[in-house]
């Protein structure tokens, strides 16, 4: 009888373990890199009515690392999103540009457009929490000072 519950216990600490690692393999927090896209899903505590678009911002937090000053600091979605059911929709997020600045970018906002004809932001207080999306891109560019102008008749 010992032998079965240890055995019991094993396997539920087995299947937990493959559970988390295959959540973590699908979040967009694992770093996502130029052509990625990714998917974000949003619950309303409510039944919503007809949504006919979704526009959202991920700004990047911090500075740009050397090299990346001069590249893509945000990533958004737009456009009309996959209703689920009543209260779930989804809308792809990217694709993400070659020259993108890496780091950590955060949800600033989502604009949710209803029936064409009102819209309404979502950000701040009212916004729930999500963990930044963190990109990755190992490219970087150097512009060179300008040495002289000078201009002729």
């Amino acid at each position: 009888m010992k032998c079965k519950g240890l055995l019991l216990f094993l396997a539920l600490c087995l299947v937990s373990l493959c559970s988390r690692a295959q959540q973590s393999s699908m979040s967009a927090n694992a770093g996502l890199g130029p052509g990625n896209s990714f998917t974000l899903f949003i619950t309303f505590q409510d039944p919503m009515p007809n949504i006919q678009g979704v526009v959202c911002s991920f700004q990047l937090q911090g500075e740009a690392k050397p090299g990346q000053a001069e590249f893509v600091k945000q990533l958004g979605c737009a456009g009309a999103p996959v209703k689920t059911d009543a209260t779930h929709y989804q809308v792809k997020v990217g694709e993400i540009p070659g020259d993108i600045a890496e780091g950590a970018y955060k949800l600033m906002y989502i604009n949710v457009s209803v029936d064409g004809e009102a819209v309404h932001s979502y950000s701040g207080a009212n916004l729930p929490s999500l963990e930044p999306v963190v990109v990755k891109n190992p490219k970087h560019l150097e512009f060179s000072p300008i040495k002289k102008l000078e201009t002729k008749p």
